[in-house]
């Protein structure tokens, strides 16, 4: 027993300042430099000009996420055997497979030219056509007689790493070498004829380009850029029926992501920006390529029109080129217009005034933009996001010491949502680095959207995507729409930073780190592509705030979700962080995952107190005699809650007291002992526990008696806790080492329930 003399004397003596410490400003953001550890995520994107000089391409640099007003044109200087170099004109280009050539296909000189990334040399293929019962000799007898004769508009390279043709003259997929079709190979890019050695043509590259017939009843027709017909009807209800015909006039094609690219997300199909009837968007899927006949079937119909419409200040006009960028977003050229357009694909316009800007030589901006005549446009396509992992595992994680505490793959319907539209606050965008080598140094290349498309399990996570403070945003959605049921989940996490990967307390986690973003899902839509002012209608249904480190939701309790039947699109918004580059988005999915019910959680945060009260080591003390806790009152997941030695439940299972006066407790009370909502007693009198008493106890609105009494708490805190639960009735708090003095003790006056007889009797009596 303590004396009460010792009590006494530092209730007359005591007394003690306390000292708020608060972070200063340049701790708050002292991690910043870590945001810049981002993923490349812009394509290098270019633009083909013609004119009666040749054609110049272009690099354009644009950021989409920040939408500036301005994209930046550099031209190539291009070399062919060490001089300057033009590319006659009428080209129409795309990337290589590996994303090291530029490929422009210029039909009328029956030759492809590849110009180096690297090196911005250019080389030539000659193209010709494809007879398998043609001989290398016999070619080279009169080899006028076997050049390509096709007329084409639109180049691409397919899933299978083939350059695509397509024009007035059908579809062709460019073969390597003479022989078999298939067998010829894909990759020209690569290509050395041997075959042509001691010739004249010793040196020369040969491509063959062979045609495929269309099967049943569709006809594929197309016209030269110059020349525009608006006859016959297209597509109706977006089918093909029989007897229709695709046309492919001017314009540009473009082959999507595709089901292995974006791990499930996309189904690859062929679109026409054609300049039919106005300007239309056609879709070609599901192609079949039969090289056994060399005949190809696919379904098609039309997406969109209007991409020819034309606005005052030279924005938009006839289509002349398409690249994609971003995510699900097409870049568009139009004819003598200095102003790009940004969509997605389903045609939603993004931004239809992107000026295009010239840079001189040094990379300096000019005052001159450049009038597209005619041209096309090309991007690469960097499809390998995760270099992190090897080819046997799953491209979108990236394993770490946290992948056992956020990972949910083995729960039903595991999925990870998509960033589709990115729009951070803060950010600068003065410098525009967002190239493929600078991800993990460049301060710029925090804007990168795609690092939220992965997981990163790591505790000191690199891939990420920052909000850049207070209302920047993002949307995101989910590859499969959701059905909400009573397991229905989503999960947000946050990185970690290297501290822990949960947290059970908000205000712990905000005090670990201070940033913060409110979740939201829609309610309506659940379109394949984002929509013009879908992130500002008023259909988003809030489902909670996020903070550092994994958060998870059950859908199927948040008011106003009530009767809906899917969601697939996910808003987070910054909502006040504190740090210098806001909410790091690590990655979101969603699962089904069993609800734990009440009591269970009771369970868990009762476990969270017998760990820290050491309760391996409690007894029963009796008369002098010390005896164990029985089997069957012992606290463990598998004995029934109410059996718990020390432990009454209600009806509904939920703890409502917990009596454990004299029974060898050490240790201190832990936060979770906030979360027993329904608890109405606690008597730990007469143990060994020790630390302040934690803030979570004025979480507990229906607590009526504290008793803790003779241990040897400590702190000056005590009488603030204790006047924010205003249920109190019975308080025995004396015989511990708190900070005793008139101001510790004095605010207990003001507590509702201080004259009640039980409300602090001892210190009564002091007084």
């Amino acid at each position: 027993m303590k004396k009460l003399f010792s009590r006494i004397t530092i209730i007359v003596f005591a007394s003690l300042f306390i000292v708020s410490c608060h972070k200063h400003e340049e701790e708050l953001i002292q991690d910043q430099d870590a945001s810049s550890l981002r993923m490349p995520f812009n394509q290098n994107v270019y633009l083909l000009n013609s004119t009666s000089e040749g054609s110049k391409i272009y690099e354009v640099e644009y950021d989409f996420q920040g939408l500036e007003e301005e994209a930046f044109l550099s031209e190539l200087k291009l070399t062919k055997n060490g001089k300057s170099f033009v590319i006659p004109r009428g080209g129409h280009m795309c990337i290589s497979p590996n994303n090291d050539y530029i490929t422009v296909v210029v039909s009328r000189k029956k030759k492809i030219y590849l110009v180096s990334l690297a090196s911005k040399e250019v080389r030539e293929i000659h193209l010709f056509g494809y007879n398998p019962t043609i001989t290398v000799a016999q070619m080279k007898k009169n080899i006028n007689t076997y050049r390509f004769k096709g007329k084409i508009t639109q180049v691409d390279v397919d899933q299978d790493g083939y350059l695509f043709l397509a024009g007035k003259s059908g579809f062709y997929k460019v073969v390597a070498d003479w022989g078999d079709a298939k067998s010829g190979g894909a990759d020209i890019w690569n290509d050395v004829d041997a075959s042509l050695d001691g010739s004249i043509y010793q040196g020369q590259v040969w491509a063959h380009a062979v045609q495929f017939q269309f099967s049943g009843n569709i006809a594929v027709e197309g016209e030269e850029d110059e020349a525009f017909f608006e006859k016959d009807e297209y597509f109706e209800e977006n089918e093909v029926k029989q007897l229709n015909t695709v046309k492919f006039q001017g314009g540009d094609i473009l082959f999507t992501q595709n089901s292995q690219e974006t791990d499930g997300f996309e189904e690859q199909r062929l679109i026409s920006f054609s300049q039919w009837k106005g300007g239309t968007a056609i879709y070609l899927n599901k192609m079949d390529w039969d090289w056994s006949d060399l005949k190809v079937s696919f379904n098609a119909g039309s997406l969109f029109g209007g991409l020819n419409a034309k606005k005052e200040n030279k924005v938009g006009g006839r289509v002349t080129g398409a690249a994609l960028t971003g995510d699900n977003m097409v870049f568009t050229s139009h004819h003598f217009s200095d102003k790009l357009q940004l969509r997605t694909l389903n045609g939603a316009i993004i931004k239809d005034n992107i000026k295009m800007t010239l840079l001189d030589d040094n990379g300096i901006q000019t005052d001159q933009t450049l009038y597209h005549n005619w041209g096309d446009m090309a991007s690469t396509q960097f499809f390998d996001k995760n270099s992190y992992v090897s080819e046997n595992q799953n491209s979108r994680e990236i394993s770490g010491e946290y992948y056992d505490q956020w990972f949910r793959g083995h729960l039903e319907g595991y999925q990870y949502a998509e960033v589709k539209l990115y729009r951070p606050e803060y950010f600068n965008y003065e410098v525009r680095d967002l190239s493929h080598d600078n991800y993990n140094i460049s301060k710029e290349s925090r804007k990168n959207s795609a690092n939220a498309d992965l997981a990163d399990f790591r505790k000191n996570a690199s891939k990420f995507v920052s909000l850049g403070g207070e209302n920047g945003y993002m949307l995101m959605q989910l590859p499969t729409p959701i059905s909400i049921n009573e397991n229905t989940t989503l999960q947000v996490v946050e990185t970690s930073w290297g501290k822990k990967a949960y947290y059970e307390q908000a205000e712990e986690a905000w005090k670990a780190y201070s940033e913060k973003a409110s979740i939201y899902v829609h309610k309506s839509y659940n379109g394949r592509y984002y929509k013009a002012g879908l992130e500002d209608d008023g259909e988003w249904v809030k489902v909670g705030d996020a903070y550092i480190a994994n958060n998870e939701f059950h859908l199927s309790y948040i008011e106003g979700l009530d009767g809906v039947s899917a969601i697939s699109w996910i808003k987070i918004v910054d909502t006040g962080s504190k740090t210098g580059d806001g909410f790091d988005v690590n990655f979101v999915a969603s699962y089904e995952k069993p609800m734990t019910s009440a009591s269970d959680k009771d369970k868990e945060m009762l476990m969270k107190f017998y760990e820290a009260t050491n309760g391996d080591n409690w007894l029963i003390k009796n008369n002098n005699v010390n005896t164990s806790i029985p089997s069957d009152q012992q606290w463990n997941m598998e004995n029934d809650l109410d059996n718990w030695f020390g432990i009454t439940t209600d009806d509904n299972g939920r703890v409502i007291a917990i009596e454990l006066d004299n029974n060898n407790l050490s240790g201190t009370i832990p936060e979770e002992i906030g979360e027993l909502s329904e608890l109405r007693h606690i008597n730990v009198m007469v143990n060994y526990l020790t630390g302040e008493l934690p803030l979570s106890l004025t979480k507990l609105t229906k607590l009526e008696s504290l008793l803790i009494s003779e241990n040897q708490f400590e702190g000056s805190n005590f009488s603030d806790i204790i006047n924010q639960i205003p249920s109190i009735q019975n308080l025995y708090i004396f015989f511990n080492d708190f900070t005793w003095s008139i101001d510790t003790i004095s605010p207990l006056f003001n507590h509702p329930n201080w004259n009640e007889e039980y409300f602090c009797p001892f210190i009564k009596t002091l007084l």
